[in-house]
């Protein structure tokens, strides 16, 4: 996590993320920023856990929040309790209850809570265009994460299709090392037929000449 590295060269390639993000204007401020990638294990959620800190440590307000229904583990990196997203939908909480501390200064986080049966069926509710609106109130930059779109023999989860066209900006991860071209083609016409307004791409486990 960048909290143990922020003089690195890994700190140092968020801080060029994270400026890439507060310049990425083509429509007025680019607020609501959805991390999703092609496939599963290449690093979405830590990409923006990582730029969420960084943010946060610069001064800016910023909100988390885990919209991976499937596999979250934004929750266990900070060692909250898994109550968020579902529970809201569920009206067992209210949406200020859901904001919760990351013990880091300017970060708060909204965890997935309780998995549901069907995550898209979750994500497509107003109640999350509802949320999205209060939290843009709350803090300078609201960061998701999503599940990957491609699951194994390429089949597709449409999650972060669906959050997509509710966000200012998609960032989306690919590793240099698993991601097939095909894939992050397919990966790429999926978000855009979503009405998704790519900001940028992040090549995890580079390689380097």
């Amino acid at each position: 996590m960048i909290s143990d590295r922020e003089q690195s060269p890994f700190a140092e390639s968020f801080r060029v993320l994270c400026a890439s993000i507060r310049d990425a204007k083509p429509q007025g401020k680019v607020q609501t920023v959805l991390f999703t990638s092609a496939n599963s294990g290449e690093g979405g959620a830590m990409v923006a856990v990582n730029s969420a800190t960084l943010l946060a440590y610069a001064g800016y307000k910023v909100v988390l929040v885990d919209c991976d229904l499937r596999a979250p583990i934004v929750y266990d990196i900070f060692g909250l309790e898994n109550t968020g997203l579902t529970n809201l939908i569920r009206d067992e909480v209210s949406q200020e209850d859901i904001l919760q501390d990351s013990r880091i200064s300017n970060l708060k986080v909204v965890t997935c809570g309780p998995l549901p049966l069907e995550s898209v069926t979750v994500l497509s509710n107003p109640k999350i265009r509802v949320l999205l609106d209060y939290l843009r109130t709350q803090a300078d930059y609201i960061f998701l994460t999503s599940s990957p779109i491609l699951i194994k023999m390429d089949a597709v989860i449409s999650d972060a299709c669906v959050l997509a066209s509710k966000v200012d900006g998609v960032v989306l991860v690919v590793d240099s090392r698993a991601v097939k071209p095909q894939n992050a083609k397919k990966v790429l016409e999926l978000l855009l037929g979503a009405k998704a307004n790519i900001i940028g791409t992040v090549l995890n486990d580079a390689i380097d000449y």
